[in-house]
């Protein structure tokens, strides 16, 4: 298996060489029956009636769209924002194929939403404040453009939660480290609940699961890019050449033997506008 494209590349995707490349990657991490559950989960926490109109920020390919715009039903409507060309282009591209015509997408900064006050029924954002320069704006304005008693549901990993069970653990806590770092907002998910409060929502509420690999090396390095973290924390000087490539190799061969595991957090919070 490939290994992914550079992570942090998604606060730009249409600057990358391949923008197809990152959709790859996030139809990988859709394809885990634990995500598509976490997914589901927040959906649900959005109350999806008929009828009501959804805003999803950072849409990336739109998948999740489609979903909201069928469970609002005919007469209702879901709009996805992202700030890629070229992923909305591809969100197009899908809702087209699917024949949903409730979904809809533009694009768009999320940390200045072209919409009007109250103007969606209810708003969510998944692995999107990770990429922010601001994610206190982002969620200030997804509070303001959902109607009062509107809910606003936030998914963020935590990347400095990322473990590694195998090869040396010195080495590990530096390639973890490293790989965290690579992001803008690499600790926002244990954030959440103080966005939402700092936003003036109310009755906020926070869950957690870990996403888990197991076994399958080449999986692992597709999800987390853990041969990339090792030797960004080589460049940086957290750990020799040496030693990375020896943690990697280690790594390997636990996944060979069907002895790995590679773990990080996953929050969700939902808070609801007054």
């Amino acid at each position: 298996m490939d290994g992914p494209p550079d992570l942090g590349g998604f606060t730009d995707v249409d600057a990358a060489a391949s923008p197809a490349a990152y959709a790859g990657y996030l139809d990988d991490v859709r394809g885990l029956g634990a995500v598509a559950r976490w997914k589901e989960r927040s959906f649900a926490l959005l109350d999806p009636r008929p009828g009501a109109r959804l805003l999803d920020v950072g849409c990336g390919t739109g998948d999740d769209v489609l979903a909201l715009a069928r469970l609002c039903g005919p007469d209702g409507s879901a709009l996805g924002v992202d700030a890629s060309a070229a992923m909305v282009a591809e969100a197009r591209r899908r809702a087209a194929a699917a024949g949903v015509a409730g979904a809809r997408f533009a694009t768009g900064d999320a940390q200045a939403l072209d919409l009007p006050d109250a103007a969606v029924d209810g708003c969510r954002a998944e692995r999107t404040l990770l990429h922010l320069a601001e994610p206190a704006r982002a969620v200030a304005e997804m509070a303001r453009v959902v109607r009062p008693a509107g809910r606003v549901v936030l998914v963020e990993p935590d990347w400095h939660t990322l473990v590694v069970d195998a090869g040396d653990a010195a080495t590990g806590h530096a390639v973890a480290a490293a790989a965290a770092e690579r992001f803008r907002q690499g600790r926002v998910g244990r954030a959440l609940r103080r966005l939402l409060l700092d936003a003036g929502l109310a009755d906020v509420e926070v869950a957690a699961r870990a996403l888990v690999a197991t076994g399958d090396a080449a999986r692992a390095d597709r999800l987390f890019d853990l041969a990339a973290a090792a030797r960004a924390a080589a460049e940086e000087g957290r750990v020799t050449a040496e030693a990375a490539a020896a943690w990697l190799a280690e790594v390997r061969r636990a996944g060979d033997a069907g002895r790995l595991l590679v773990a990080m957090t996953s929050f969700m919070a939902a808070g609801r506008r007054p």
